[in-house]
């Protein structure tokens, strides 16, 4: 159970940290890609953007977080063994991939990619493949 509640924590906590990044990210990209200006009306800026960017984090998030450590779990009592930094080096390697993968979509679809993009993956990747794992080891 600590590694669902752990997994929420992160979701939450990284749902905090990226309302800006993702409103502002958004809204440049409003600028070059036709299909995010269709979705996005042209006079929200990022302040007006930020609220339903953060509702949407902030259920996505944990949820995410959620099925996570349900993940963990299941690969610590099936995959054991630590590695990569990490306590369960299975689990870390799906998180990296995943994130990889995004990050492969993302820039075939639009063959560019964006700084905030990779940040937001990057911090995302890092607290789930290794933040979630210590932090699950560190509950009573």
């Amino acid at each position: 159970m600590a590694e669902v509640f752990s997994g929420a924590v992160l979701g939450y906590g990284l749902s905090l940290v990226m309302v800006w990044p993702v409103s502002l990210g958004l809204v440049r990209l409003r600028e070059r890609v036709p299909a995010v200006a269709k979705a996005i009306a042209p006079n929200l800026g990022p302040v007006m953007l930020a609220v339903p960017v953060s509702l949407m984090l902030f259920v996505w998030g944990p949820l995410i977080g959620i099925i996570l450590g349900m993940l963990y779990r299941g690969a610590l009592d099936n995959l054991p063994g630590a590695g990569l930094g990490s306590p369960n080096w299975p689990f870390t390697v799906g998180i990296l991939s995943a994130g990889a993968l995004v990050l492969a979509l993302v820039y075939y679809v639009w063959s560019r990619m964006w700084w905030w993009l990779v940040v937001v993956v990057a911090l995302w990747v890092g607290a789930f493949g290794w933040g979630l794992p210590y932090l699950a080891e560190a509950a009573p």
